[in-house]
């Protein structure tokens, strides 16, 4: 028997669910799923979710779920730590908390207090909530930032509500940011031009190193390449840019090989940028993962934020003169430009 099945349960063995919600349509559909699974009924996630001297990596690896209703304010302005790609009017939402990936440098690691999935039924409040926010202006809604939605698609369907939320209203661009290789629910969904499928792409060797659980970039390559062939506005994203060895020759195969398996023609913009994350969210991520190489790394910090600092111009720099090959230069947006 393997260590990771004595120490750990499945995933989903164990699901905390508010009393406030466990009557919801969708509640009783995930625990029809996981008819095995133990029920543990709460008042608020909050009292598992933020407990004290939690282990966020131990969490990680058990994957309990949490079902709950979200009270609070649903629709958040765009994080400074987020391209906004030109659009003035940012936000970002949130169905669920946490991610079945577990990449090295991924805030997640750093922000929340459990590892655990926690999932919000209440998809009525969310949508009214955009729908307030936008009101008759356009608008960018970032809905895949705080987890993978795409890689859950087949368990909780919300990238489908959130594509006929968008089929309803014209004026609000939807981002849907994945790095699922598998993309086939698209084929299920007419393509519309503010359902945008953006895909972050990462050089094997960096995949490989410190993606965990994330498929490789070939696999992501291929679902790309679907969606854009499905009729879907495509963004790639080289985010983060991290510090290697060799970096010219990494980045040269790899973004060589992103253009070679998706049409430079089909893809709708790129959007390029270094590690960065709050001085505190670093601690966090450092006190939970203290054997971590990459976040060992002597990052400046300036004005709260950590990042490779004035280093980091020369790799972007090679990124982006690269990438104008293939793409002309008005499509690459620079993070924090």
């Amino acid at each position: 028997m393997k260590e990771s099945e004595v120490l750990f349960y499945r995933p989903f063995s164990h699901i905390y669910v508010e009393r406030a919600v466990k009557e919801n349509d969708m509640t009783r559909r995930l625990l029809n799923r996981f008819a095995g699974a133990r029920v543990i009924e709460i008042n608020h996630y909050k009292d598992v979710f933020n407990r004290r001297n939690q282990s966020y990596a131990m969490q990680k690896r058990a994957g309990a779920l949490i079902i709950a209703g979200n009270r609070g304010e649903l629709v958040y302005k765009g994080a400074p730590f987020c391209q906004s790609f030109g659009e003035e009017n940012f936000f970002y939402t949130s169905f669920v908390l946490n991610c079945i990936y577990d990449c090295e440098y991924c805030y997640l690691r750093g922000t929340y207090p459990s590892g655990y999935m926690t999932v919000f039924v209440n998809t009525e409040d969310y949508f009214k909530a955009a729908e307030e926010k936008a009101g008759e202006k356009d608008c960018f809604l970032c809905v895949s930032y705080d987890t993978d939605l795409a890689a859950v698609e087949d368990i909780f369907g919300f990238c489908a509500l959130w594509h006929a939320f968008g089929k309803k209203h014209g004026n609000i661009k939807i981002e849907l940011r994945t790095k699922c290789g598998n993309l086939s629910f698209l084929r299920e969904l007419e393509p519309i031009q503010n359902f945008i499928i953006a895909v972050t792409l990462s050089p094997e060797e960096t995949a490989r190193l410190y993606e965990h659980r994330a498929p490789g970039l070939g696999a992501r390559l291929k679902g790309a390449a679907e969606a854009a062939r499905l009729g879907f506005p495509l963004r790639l994203s080289f985010d983060p840019v991290l510090v290697t060895e060799n970096y010219e020759e990494v980045y040269d195969r790899f973004i060589k090989r992103c253009f070679e398996e998706i049409d430079p023609k089909s893809v709708m913009d790129i959007g390029v940028g270094g590690f960065r994350t709050a001085s505190a969210c670093l601690r966090n991520m450092r006190r939970n993962y203290p054997m971590s190489e990459l976040l060992s790394y002597p990052f400046e910090s300036s004005g709260g934020v950590c990042s490779y600092g004035k280093s980091e111009s020369a790799y972007v720099d090679h990124i982006v003169k690269k990438t104008e090959k293939y793409v002309e230069k008005r499509k690459i947006y620079l993070w924090n430009t």
